[in-house]
C-alpha cells in the first residue's frame, strides 16, 4: 500500500539522538557467502496479536504464535557509489540495550501437515501499522498446501504502532529498532522508516528458521525452503534485499516481490534535501532486480508503477531470464489494482481491530462503479507455488505477456480493459471494465475501479448464464495449463461463474 502514513508524528528525544555514533565502514566485501549469525527470540505471551489472523485458524489446523526478537551483533550496510556492493558497519549501540522486533508464526499445528516449505513476509507499513499482505492474498492457498508463514516487523514506525496497541497496551513495551541517528531523530516525519537494522533482522530471522534447531519458533519441523516477499513499500526494501543483501547472506531460496514502483529502497536513512526525501535509489544497477541465480518472481499489476515513467524503464520491464546466474520473471496481471477490494476490506478490519480507526474512506466513487474485485489472489497464488517449483525442481515457471503500452500508458481496448498481459478469465471473459486508478483520498486511487457492463451488453456477450460458464470454464482450464493458475482457484472461478455474469459483474461503492 502507498498511501500517505496515518499515525502521529513521532517524538524523539535528543539524548538518545546523541548517543548513537556510527562506527568507521569495512571496505567493501566481496559476495562470498558469509554466516549470518542467529538472533535471539523469546515466547510473548498469549493474547490478541496486532496484525493477528483475521481467519479462525484453529479449525484448519493451523497455530498462531507470536516472538520478540533481538538481532545479534547488527550490522548497518552502504552501497559502493551506483553499485550493487556495500560497505559494512557495526551498528552503533542502542540506549535501550539491544533491538528488538516482532515476529508472527503461522504453522500447521501438526508437523506432518507441513509441507517443508515457509514463505517470510516483510510487512507493509505505509499505513504506520503492520499489515500481513501477502497472507492477506494467499491465506487459502498456503494453509491449503501446508505451509508455513513468518511476519516480521522491519521498521520502527510499525513498532510506534504496536506500542499503541489497544487491546494490551504493554505488550510490545520492550521493543526498539530505530538506530535513531541525529540526522533519523531530527526527521520526525520519515526517521522512523529508517530501514538500515531491517536487512539483518531478515537475514537473522531467516537463518534461524533454517538452522535453528531447538531455537527455532519452527523446531521440529523439517524446514526444507524459505522464501522471502515484500509488497508495495516492502518490495522496495524487497528489491534491495536481493540485490545488495543476498549475495552475501544467500539464507532465501528465492523472493516473490510484489507491486513494485519504479525506485529500491536505500540501504540506509537518508536525510531530507530540499524538503524532499530520497528514501529510495535511483541507481540501474540497484534498481534492476537480480537474484544472482536464487529466482526471482515480480508480480505486478496495472497500478505499478504507480505513474509511468517516460517511454522504457527496462531497470523494471527487464527481459525474462533462466540461466545459472540469473533467473527471473515478470508477470504483469492485467485487470487488477494495487489494493483490490479483497485486500482492502482484510486491511481495513486490521486497522479497525488493532489501532482503533473505524477507517470508512469517503471515496468519490458513484454508482455504478465501485472498488476493483479482479482476484488478484489467484496470481499470487499461483506465483508462490512457481517460485517454489522453480527453486526446488528447476521447473521454470511460464513467461507471462506484458501489458501492452505506448509511451509509457498502458493500451486498452474498446471496452477500456488493458490489452496484452497475463489475463485470467476475468479478463478473457470480461463483464466489466477494470482500471488500475480511482479518485479520492487516501486509499482510493490504489483500489482501482469496476464499472460492470450494461445487462443489454452483457446479453449480447452471454446470452444464458450456462453460456457465461463455459466461457470461464474453458478461459480458465487454459489458464492451468499456461501456469498462470492453480487448478483449486480454476475451480472457484467456475463455481463463481455460475452466478451467471450479471452477478459477476456487481461492485460495492464503498467499502
Amino acid at each position: 500500500m502507498r498511501a500517505r502514513a496515518l499515525a502521529p508524528v513521532l517524538a524523539v528525544t535528543a539524548l538518545t539522538a546523541g548517543l548513537l555514533v556510527a562506527a568507521p565502514a569495512t571496505q567493501a566485501a566481496s559476495p562470498v557467502r558469509e554466516t549470518v549469525p542467529l538472533p535471539t527470540i523469546a515466547p510473548i505471551a498469549p493474547g490478541p496479536i496486532f496484525t493477528g489472523a483475521l481467519q479462525d485458524l484453529k479449525p484448519r489446523g493451523y497455530f498462531e504464535r507470536e516472538y520478540v526478537v533481538t538481532i545479534t551483533n547488527p550490522q548497518v550496510y552502504s552501497y559502493v557509489g551506483d553499485s550493487t556492493e556495500v560497505t559494512v558497519s557495526p551498528a552503533p549501540t542502542s540506549p535501550q540495550g539491544d533491538y528488538r522486533s516482532r515476529i508472527i508464526v503461522r504453522a500447521p499445528s501438526n508437523p506432518k501437515d507441513f509441507n517443508g516449505r515457509v514463505l517470510v513476509e516483510m510487512m507493509n507499513t505505509t499505513t504506520t501499522v503492520d499489515l500481513d499482505i501477502a497472507w492477506e492474498h494467499s491465506h487459502d492457498y498456503l494453509m491449503r498446501e501446508g505451509w508455513a508463514y513468518v511476519a516480521i516487523t522491519v521498521q520502527q514506525t510499525g513498532i510506534n504502532a504496536l506500542q499503541g496497541f489497544m487491546r494490551d497496551p504493554q505488550r510490545y513495551r520492550s521493543l526498539g529498532l530505530n538506530l535513531l541517528t541525529p540526522s533519523a531523530a531530527a526527521d520526525a516525519a520519515q526517521g522512523a522508516r529508517d530501514p538500515s537494522l531491517a536487512w539483518d533482522l531478515t537475514s537473522q530471522v531467516g537463518a534461524l528458521i533454517t538452522r535453528g534447531g531447538a531455537t527455532s519458533p519452527l523446531a521440529g519441523y523439517d524446514v526444507r525452503n524459505t522464501y522471502l516477499t515484500g509488497q508495495s513499500q516492502m518490495a522496495g526494501y524487497a528489491v534491495t534485499y536481493v540485490n545488495a543483501i543476498h549475495p552475501r547472506h544467500q539464507v532465501f531460496d528465492g523472493f516473490l516481490v510484489a507491486y513494485r514502483g519504479i525506485r529500491a529502497t536505500n540501504l540506509q536513512y537518508a536525510a531530507p534535501v530540499d524538503g524532499t526525501v530520497p528514501n529510495t535509489s535511483g541507481s540501474f544497477a540497484q534498481r534492476r532486480l537480480a537474484g544472482g541465480g536464487a529466482p526471482v518472481i515480480n508480480l505486478q499489476t496495472e497500478s505499478d508503477p504507480l505513474g509511468f515513467p517516460s517511454g522504457d524503464d527496462s531497470a523494471v520491464w527487464r527481459p525474462d531470464a533462466n540461466t545459472d546466474t540469473d533467473r527471473f520473471r515478470l508477470w504483469e496481471i492485467t485487470g487488477s489494482s494495487h489494493n483490490d477490494r479483497w485486500g482492502a476490506e482484510q486491511a481495513l478490519n486490521i486497522l479497525e481491530r488493532d489501532f482503533g480507526l473505524p477507517f470508512k474512506p469517503a471515496c468519490d466513487w458513484t454508482a455504478p462503479t465501485g472498488v476493483n474485485d479482479f482476484p488478484t489472489r489467484f496470481a499470487w497464488n499461483a506465483a508462490i507455488e512457481s517460485l517454489a517449483l522453480w527453486a526446488e525442481k528447476g521447473t521454470a515457471p511460464a513467461i507471462g505477456p506484458r501489458i501492452e503500452r505506448a509511451n509509457g500508458q498502458i493500451e486498452r481496448d474498446a471496452a477500456g480493459n488493458a490489452r496484452g498481459g497475463i489475463r485470467l478469465s476475468p479478463m478473457d471473459v470480461p463483464v466489466a471494465t477494470r482500471g488500475p486508478i480511482s479518485e479520492g483520498g487516501l486509499f482510493c486511487p490504489l483500489t482501482g475501479f469496476q464499472t460492470p457492463f450494461t445487462r443489454t451488453v452483457l446479453k449480447d456477450l452471454y446470452p444464458t448464464k450456462a453460456d457465461y460458464a463455459r466461457a470461464v470454464r474453458k478461459a480458465a482450464k487454459a489458464d492451468v495449463v499456461a501456469g498462470f493458475l492453480l487448478k483449486e482457484d480454476a475451480a472457484e472461478l467456475m463455481r463463481l461463474a455460475r452466478r451467471g455474469p450479471a452477478k459477476e459483474a456487481e461492485t460495492i461503492r464503498e467499502y
